[in-house]
């Protein structure tokens, strides 16, 4: 007993002794490319350092740690640190086998390990759930990678990923599990996930995507909470994966709640200088309406507009909601109260390497100095993605030098804003056509936009090229500019060739009333007469110079620019041809347009009407300037179908006075959404008379003209193709009918 105990005291001591003697040496054995300086960098200790064992154990992690070894060994012996290592090989050529569905560039991409580079196996983990990725995100979870090394001489490997891309993994079936009042199909349009179809080969929103599942999760949230339901929970979401991995279903088990009807409506305000009475028009909603939480976020967002406009920048509105659910009512309370002073301190803009900075601080309407507005900054960052300029809009606010600034820092990431279309289409009025344009919306990061186009027809031929700038002078106004060139034979009995050039100046004159203001020159001439062509026709000007200024005034509203469902806009045109020249006359064209959704946003009822009249001055008006009505501006009739004609020849000799009506009503075809068929009923009135020239032979008559028919609409994969059939029932026996109209166009 006494002797263990001693040996184990002089074992002590002497480990106590070696961990406490400082290194004299680190020796290095094993590496042929890593020099021994660059592995001592590495190391936490240096000669003349004492090191124990923990020292000794961080050697051997940070060496590891560095990647370029695939064995490390460290140990010591007296006061020399003996350090063996083995290196990681260098790739020599790295190889995808059994890839078919994605090309080896698209996985050189997305993979951070490279040829020349030293083997890792944490990267090639890494590079193996990346691929991984990449075939999770085209729908295939089935895909399998395997990762192989050969090894070749020089300690250089070949690194191959033999690939299995497996099926690929549809949504099969959606499921909703408690829904009461409102059918799983109504649901499943809210959602962005769709269940597979045979026909929706040319989209992939029907492949399951995670991120795509989390936020319909807060589509169907947003649905029930703007649809009168805000204690609507959702209990769970579920995407179950088929044992073959070859299908997904999605599972939304939803507790509805009741549905409540907003009651009272009140705005407080701890601020007393505001009349709260005159915030009541602000309020988006009446007592008995039913309950919508984006008609809250609209009222928040008006009040703060309005009493911004009245000078107070430092509040905070708190909506307060009140509910009753014996009686489903929930009363409103807006609560204005005073925010904290903060000031702008300076706006830092990222990421913009192209687009100058210029451009897009004339989209952030607020400045270094104005005070913090969390609405105008809100506005900034949407006013940016709209231009069409950044992959990625990001502006947000920290904490500026002092507590009452703030800093602004605007995070761009650019994207391509040049575009190529080539087009091949066909109409019944054109025929056959090709168009070529090229277009790019922010020249030089100017924020310009330049574009040329040509078109080719079986009747007429174009050149366009132009150049717009949206903020001319650094003011809120549009300039435009452009020169044009086109020969047509849309008329049976010459042909028209026309050169010119244009000004525009767009600006708007309030959020209701704007303006546009334009000049054109143009020379024009008419030749290729048929031998039997209207005599009013070919006695007019063959060669004539036409340079006139105009304008056309709006006022009106209108929910979206490119398909209104809802809104109106009422116009007044005119243009004066006369500022030199040898063509005069003055137009005028009143127009109105109204949409109006019936049942919901997908049936709209749209009414168009518009008169216009032409004054001679001086000579005659000529038939290539005078109003034409027909085709697509009068469905049912032939392009320059209604309106006077020469009774001899047929010709048509347009009119100087017009009026037009429309009625129609877009709604969905009944087929399946994803198909993106829409359907139309239309009606139209309209007359076109007095010519400004006639003789004995003009048929001309006031008479009301009418047809009625419907049509379809299909968004393809190929491009819009647009189909309508008319039935002209009221017409003069010389006006000219085309019934059926066809018309599509591909840009790819």
């Amino acid at each position: 007993m006494t002797k263990r105990f001693f040996l184990t005291f002089f074992l002590f001591v002497c480990t106590l002794y070696a961990n406490n003697q400082k290194v004299s040496a680190i020796k290095i054995h094993g590496n042929n490319r890593i020099e021994n300086q660059t592995i001592l960098s590495y190391l936490p200790i240096k000669n003349g350092d004492t090191a124990d064992i923990d020292a000794l154990d961080q050697c051997l992690k940070v060496l590891f740690d560095t990647g370029y070894f695939h064995d490390v060994k460290v140990h010591r012996k007296d006061s020399v640190i003996f350090i063996e290592v083995e290196e990681n090989p260098i790739i020599n050529k790295i190889a995808y086998e059994g890839n078919e569905k994605i090309k080896d560039a698209d996985f050189k991409k997305e993979i951070q390990l490279r040829p020349r580079e030293v083997l890792s196996y944490a990267k090639i983990q890494a590079a193996q759930q990346r691929i991984l990725e990449i075939y999770r995100r085209l729908g295939r979870f089935s895909a399998k990678v395997d990762p192989k090394i050969i090894r070749l001489a020089e300690n250089r490997v070949d690194l191959v990923f033999e690939i299995e891309e497996g099926p690929t993994t549809f949504i099969r079936k959606i499921n909703f599990v408690g829904n009461k009042n409102f059918k799983g199909t109504r649901l499943e349009k809210v959602l962005q996930s769709k269940v597979w179809h045979w026909y929706r080969f040319f989209v992939n929103d029907d492949l399951y995507d995670p991120d795509r599942f989390l936020n319909d999760q807060q589509e169907i949230k947003k649905f029930y909470n703007d649809n009168g339901y805000p204690d609507m929970r959702l209990i769970s979401s579920i995407a179950e994966l088929s044992p073959d991995k070859t299908a997904y279903f999605l599972t939304f088990t939803i507790d509805e709640g009741r549905k409540y009807n907003f009651g009272s409506v009140k705005i407080i305000s701890d601020i007393k200088s505001i009349n709260v009475n005159s915030l009541q028009e602000c309020v988006s909603f009446e007592k008995g309406d039913e309950y919508n939480a984006a008609l809250i976020d609209k009222t928040i967002k008006k009040l703060t507009e309005e009493l911004g406009t009245l000078g107070y920048a430092f509040i905070n509105i708190e909506p307060e909601v009140k509910k009753n659910a014996e009686i489903g009512v929930a009363d409103i309370e807006f609560s204005i109260k005073e925010g904290p002073r903060v000031y702008i301190d300076t706006i830092e803009i990222k990421g913009n390497d192209r687009t100058r900075d210029y451009v897009i601080r004339r989209e952030i309407k607020i400045h270094e100095g104005d005070a913090y507005n969390s609405k105008k900054i809100k506005d900034a960052e949407q006013a940016l993605k709209d231009l069409g300029y950044f992959k990625e809009v990001h502006v947000q606010p920290e904490e500026g030098s002092t507590i009452d600034k703030a800093k602004i820092n605007v995070d761009l990431e650019e994207q391509r804003t040049g575009e190529l279309n080539v087009g091949l289409g066909y109409s019944t009025l054109e025929g056959p056509f090709t168009t070529l344009g090229i277009q790019e919306r922010n020249f030089r990061g100017t924020g310009q936009t330049v574009h040329s186009n040509a078109t080719l027809s079986k009747i007429s031929t174009g050149l366009e090229l132009g150049i717009r700038e949206p903020a001319l002078l650094d003011r809120d106004l549009e300039g435009s500019a452009k020169v044009f060139a086109n020969q047509s034979k849309r008329s049976k009995s010459h042909k028209e060739r026309i050169f010119g050039s244009g000004l525009g100046l767009d600006y708007a004159l309030s959020e209701m009333w704007w303006q546009s203001l334009n000049y054109n020159i143009r020379s024009e001439k008419v030749f290729g007469f048929n031998s039997d062509a209207s005599s009013i026709i070919r006695n007019q000007s063959h060669n004539a110079l036409l340079s006139s200024v105009g304008q056309t005034i709006y006022f009106g509203k209108l929910n979206s620019r490119r398909d209104p469902t809802k809104g109106f806009v009422l116009s007044y045109s005119t243009e004066f041809a006369g500022v030199g020249g040898t063509v005069k006359y003055l137009q005028h064209v009143w127009a109105a347009k109204f949409y109006y959704p019936l049942f919901s946003d997908e049936v709209v009822l749209k009414v168009m009407g518009e008169t216009g009249m032409m004054q001679r001055i001086g000579k005659p008006i000529r038939v290539v300037d005078s109003f034409h009505m027909g085709y697509d501006s009068f469905r049912g009739f032939d392009f320059q179908g209604v309106g006077p004609r020469d009774k001899k020849t047929g010709d048509p000799l347009n009119g100087t006075r017009m009026w037009r009506n429309v009625v129609e009503i877009k709604f969905p075809s009944g087929l399946p959404d994803d198909w993106k068929i829409n359907a139309s009923v239309f009606h139209e009135l309209g007359a076109l008379w007095k010519p400004g020239e006639r003789d004995r032979d003009t048929q001309d008559s006031q008479s009301m003209r009418a047809s009625a028919g419907g049509g379809v609409l299909w968004t393809s994969p190929f491009g819009p193709i647009g189909m309508s059939y008319s039935f002209p029932y009221r017409r003069q026996k010389y006006d000219v009918a085309r019934r059926f109209q066809l018309q599509f166009s591909n840009i790819f």
